[in-house]
Formats: C-alpha cells, sequence, structure tokens
C-alpha cells in the first residue's frame, strides 16, 4: 500500500540467463507460492535490485500465475501510480508476453477507496498534531532505508528476514504512533493480498503463484501465508541463494 520506497554482478550470471524452473517440488499438488518484493521508485536507486534484476528473477520463476499490487481497475487498465516503475517498466510486460492469469491483490472500490482516503487522513492529522514525532518518523524511514541499501548485497538479501524484521519494526512504530485506524488499515489491505492468493490457488490447483507486493508489506503477507496449510510458501530468501 505504499507508494514510496554496492552492485553485485556476479550472482547474475548463472541464475538469470537461465530460466530454470524452481527446484521446490510441490507437495500433495499445492501450489508454490514465490511472494518477492518490489520497491516502486527504489529501484532505480538500487543497483542489486533495480528493474532488470527483477525482470531475470521474475523469468527464472516462470510463474503460471500472478498476483500484483494493483487493484482490480489498474490491472484491467494496466495503468498504475506513477512511482510503481516495476510495472510499465517490467511486470506488465512480462504478464502480456507470458500469456498468464494475472490477479489484482489491491481491494477493489469501493474499499479501496475507503482505505486509503482514512489512512491519508490518519496520517494528515498525526503530521498536523504531533509535528515533531512525525517529522522524526519522517527521517527514522529515510535512514532506514539508507541503512538497507548498504546491508542489500543480493536480491535474497532484499527478500530476507532481515529486511522483513526491521521493516516489520517500522511498522508497529507507525501503528503506535498514528493509531488504529492505520493499523486497521494495514491489516484489512493483507487480508485483501492473503485473501485474493488464496482465491488464486484454488482456481489454479498445483500451478506456480508468484506474489509481487511493496516491499513494506511483504513481512505481513508472507507471515499470512506461511500459516496456510492449503499451500506451500516458497522461503524466498533461500530459492534465491540456491540460483
Amino acid at each position: 500500500m505504499k507508494y514510496t520506497f554496492l552492485p553485485v554482478v556476479f550472482i547474475l550470471g548463472s541464475l538469470f540467463f537461465m530460466q530454470a524452473l524452481p527446484e521446490e517440488t510441490p507437495v500433495n499438488n499445492k501450489n508454490e507460492v514465490f511472494v518477492l518484493a518490489t520497491l516502486y521508485s527504489r529501484h532505480n536507486s538500487t543497483p542489486v535490485y533495480n528493474l532488470d534484476t527483477l525482470k531475470k528473477i521474475i523469468n527464472a520463476i516462470a510463474p503460471q500465475v500472478f498476483v500484483l499490487d494493483v487493484n482490480p481497475k489498474e490491472l484491467k487498465e494496466q495503468k498504475v501510480y506513477p512511482s510503481k516503475i516495476e510495472y510499465p517498466g517490467v511486470i506488465f510486460p512480462l504478464v502480456n508476453e507470458m500469456q498468464r492469469p494475472a490477479y489484482a491483490a489491491e481491494p477493489p472500490e469501493p474499499v479501496f477507496t475507503e482505505i486509503v482516503q482514512a489512512v491519508i487522513k490518519a496520517h494528515k492529522e498525526f503530521d498536523s498534531t504531533q509535528a515533531d514525532a512525525s517529522r522524526s518518523l519522517q527521517r527514522y524511514t529515510g535512514s532506514l532505508f539508507n541503512v538497507l541499501k548498504i546491508v542489500w548485497q543480493t536480491p535474497a538479501d532484499v527478500n530476507g528476514p532481515r529486511t522483513d524484521k526491521a521493516l516489520a519494526g517500522k511498522r508497529a512504530l507507525e501503528d503506535q504512533l498514528i493509531g488504529p485506524v492505520d493499523m486497521d488499515g494495514d491489516r484489512r489491505w493483507t487480508q485483501n493480498i492473503v485473501n485474493v492468493t488464496l482465491q488464486a490457488a484454488k482456481a489454479h490447483p498445483g500451478k506456480r503463484i508468484l506474489v509481487l507486493i511493496g516491499i513494506e508489506n511483504c513481512h505481513g503477507v508472507r507471515a499470512a501465508l506461511r500459516a496456510q496449510n492449503s499451500i506451500q510458501l516458497v522461503d524466498m530468501e533461500q530459492w534465491l541463494r540456491r540460483q
């Protein structure tokens, strides 16, 4: 839901110029589900996870079903917020080229606007009533991503538990500072992503599903999907390190 957001060349040779199928074997015909982070405009300032790298990873996964970080209208029109540079740059062209089923993971209207407007209002109230705390949170967010970019030596690092834990901590601080409206919006957003993923799995049993989600939502989505016995959630970090 967020619209924000060291080169390592040697790891790309063996993985990203090959379209190898994932190594995991589905258990009892369960869907393999990959949750892969996207960075929005931060792809441009993160050499280790730029758009070309993202494209190569998606090709290596070879998804049979896509679940995308867009709402139904955006999926239909293939038009997104300008900050979501990975969609016109990589994702929509690949969806069209591969001709795979694609699902919109964000809520449909009117729920989309309801959640977004409520969260925007809560943030504006926080900014105006707690200006010092708001500025501190903004500085913290900027510093956190600067540190993460140093830690991110490979795409596996971007999709690893250290990143998830760091951004889950940021989320917890925001929930406490901004309040229940922000917390509830994030909960409903995450639950919709999970529901759509499970819907896609039910409609396409045994198929390999790629869930492409903004990095700040990955920790919640992965935790929720990990608890689902009907699918096989792939360890994204370990899968990337094996390639």
